[in-house]
């Protein structure tokens, strides 16, 4: 089918390019027309004008004749002839003269009016000449134009056939993806199904141990019931048999008044009595402890501010950068993604970091990472123009949310699992309900949105912007901010305290601004020689108490701010190269940069 398509091509290119030329002589033809006139009236006027110098050289000789003839009279009126005959001729010959003489005057009149009219041709002559050429240079032009137009069409012909191709071989590997797609459904459902039956079998087994169980613990209560009965009586005969010999004899033994103790049946009685009911033995401040040494920290409780003097521990925590970090809400889980579209969630033992396991299913880069507030699910913005939405508990991904016609900067949860927002390089905002997986509301913000957070946890939500803008929307009230906040650059980043009063900004000039939310107006300015931002998504944060503030630098540096004071309050480099990615809970505050290093910080 390739060739003949090909030659059907050539004629139709052979067929058109015969018009084209055909158009052209057209043209060239209307175009010269315009000169016939012209050429046609020069070449009269230059006849005439030869036909003039004719009669002009005529006149000349025939006024030589009438001159020899006048010579030849007056030689004849020298020889004799009489004075009437010379009257006459004399007569008629001034008369000839003078016709002579009108005719030559009407010929050179005529040939003045014939040279201006031929001076004027000439004009008009070259004034079409120059027109012709440009008219020429105009056709050249277009000719080469249409040469380079054929030669584009030839390449998008080509470029249109890759393409085909190329569509035919992705269509054929989707229909193989979805065949293996369907299989592998297939198999799922397989799986799913040998899983509930050895959930079933695990429970019927469960239930049959719990029963042995019971039948145990009650032989076990009879018996300890039954020892303690007898404890109890024997205790009872040494007693009386105590206080008989104590009212026979008064000064008795310390062996014998320390079997005055409360007997041991009861203390056993006792503890099998807590033990049966399900009291824990271990004391409270136990878990107190057991719970800092796992790592876990609530982020409503007072902990220690950890201010990022000393690492405490570095790991490569991705191939390239690592452009989002965010602990889960119990502090107990790191979630970091990278540009190698990965997502890892790490636990620490101590101090030391370690890989819990990956998130797979971004096709680009991970741009934000949020945990849900039931820590169950995890979204992920991705420059792929969606928000991937993945299950912690089977850890697969489980919504794609797709609308946004840019990358999508920023996802964050409103409060709930089943609710989310968004926003993204195509200048809109828009929220998400992961029940249906469908978009509830956009916001056309008309500024690239950068970051998002979550004003509270119901319906308000706040985004910085690249026009210098940071924007709250009220999911409830219309589709136009409900306040606008200017700040000196624009938005890399926004990050709020617990209190939900006030906002701190990171902006691409350079600085971190704390944005009093109630009074819409910037409160105070963080600043300092070293501070360099690096990237329009280089992240800040708050720390959990609100005392604090952070930010991160392009030359490895990892500041820190009193917001009362407004002073720095730490400086340090362990980086080497600009620190794009921060989270700071509890205390525990972790730094991402843009070569695959993750820091762990703490008090020196």
């Amino acid at each position: 089918m390739m060739p003949t398509l090909s030659v059907f091509d050539e004629n139709n290119m052979a067929s058109d390019y015969k018009n084209v030329v055909l158009k052209q002589l057209e043209e060239r033809n209307k175009l010269f027309d315009k000169f016939s006139e012209l050429i046609n009236s020069h070449s009269s006027l230059y006849e005439s004008n030869k036909e003039l110098k004719k009669a002009n050289l005529q006149y000349k000789v025939d006024i030589e004749k009438v001159k020899d003839e006048n010579q030849d009279l007056c030689n004849k009126v020298q020889t004799g002839v009489s004075v009437a005959e010379r009257s006459e001729q004399f007569t008629a010959l001034e008369q000839k003269l003078f016709k002579v003489q009108e005719e030559l005057t009407e010929v050179h009149r005529t040939k003045g009016a014939r040279a201006q009219q031929i001076i004027d041709l000439n004009l008009a002559l070259q004034e079409k000449e120059k027109e012709a050429s440009s008219n020429i240079d105009v056709v050249c032009a277009k000719d080469e134009m249409i040469t380079a137009l054929k030669a584009q069409v030839s390449s998008m012909e080509q470029e249109l056939n890759d393409l085909k191709q190329a569509n035919q071989t992705v269509n054929d590997e989707y229909q193989a993806l979805n065949i293996t797609y369907l299989a592998i459904e297939e198999k799922l459902k397989k799986c799913q199904l040998e899983n509930r039956n050895l959930i079933e079998r695990w429970m019927n087994l469960k239930h049959v141990e719990a029963q042995a169980l019971n039948t145990e613990n009650n032989q076990f209560k009879r018996t300890t019931s039954t020892k303690a009965v007898s404890l109890e009586t024997q205790s009872e005969t040494s007693q009386s048999a105590t206080r008989r010999d104590s009212a026979s004899s008064p000064q008795a033994s310390p062996s014998a008044q320390s079997s005055l103790s409360p007997p041991v049946a009861v203390t056993l009685k006792q503890r099998f009595s807590d033990f049966f009911s399900g009291r824990s033995l271990r004391h409270p401040d136990d878990e107190i402890h057991s719970g800092h040494a796992l790592g876990y920290a609530s982020t409503h409780s007072s902990a220690i501010v950890c201010l990022p003097q000393e690492a405490v521990s570095k790991w490569a925590a991705h191939e390239n950068e690592v452009t989002a970090t965010r602990f889960s809400l119990s502090g107990g889980r790191l979630a970091t993604g990278g540009s190698d579209r990965l997502i890892h969630l790490w636990t620490f033992a101590g101090d030391k970091s370690r890989l819990q396991y990956t998130l797979r299913g971004c096709n680009g880069g991970v741009t934000s990472i949020d945990f849900d507030p039931q820590e169950q699910c995890l979204a992920a913005g991705c420059n792929d123009y969606s928000t991937k939405v993945f299950s912690l508990i089977t850890q697969r991904l489980k919504v794609c949310l797709t609308g946004h016609n840019g990358k999508v900067l920023s996802s964050r949860f409103l409060g709930s699992q089943v609710r989310l927002a968004s926003g993204g390089s195509d200048r809109t905002v828009k929220v998400w309900d992961l029940k249906t997986g469908g978009c509830t509301r956009t916001f056309m913000a008309g500024s690239s949105c950068n970051e998002i957070v979550a004003v509270d946890s119901a319906d308000c939500l706040a985004s910085g912007h690249f026009d210098r803008k940071i924007r709250v929307w009220d999911i409830r009230a219309g589709s136009h901010a409900v306040n606008e906040i200017d700040v000196s650059g624009r938005v890399t980043s926004l990050d709020m305290p617990l209190d939900k009063t006030s906002m701190i900004c990171c902006t691409k000039d350079h600085t971190l601004e704390l944005v009093d939310l109630r009074k819409a107006s910037v409160l105070k300015v963080f600043s300092d020689d070293s501070f360099r931002v690096a990237t329009d998504q280089t992240r800040c944060a708050f720390s959990t108490d609100g005392r604090y503030v952070c930010g991160l630098s392009s030359d490895g540096s990892v500041l820190s701010w009193d917001v009362d004071t407004g002073s720095l309050a730490t400086c340090t480099r362990e980086h080497n190269d600009p620190v794009i990615s921060c989270c700071w809970i509890g205390g525990r505050l972790v730094t991402g940069d843009k070569n695959k290093q993750c820091i762990l910080w703490s008090d020196s």
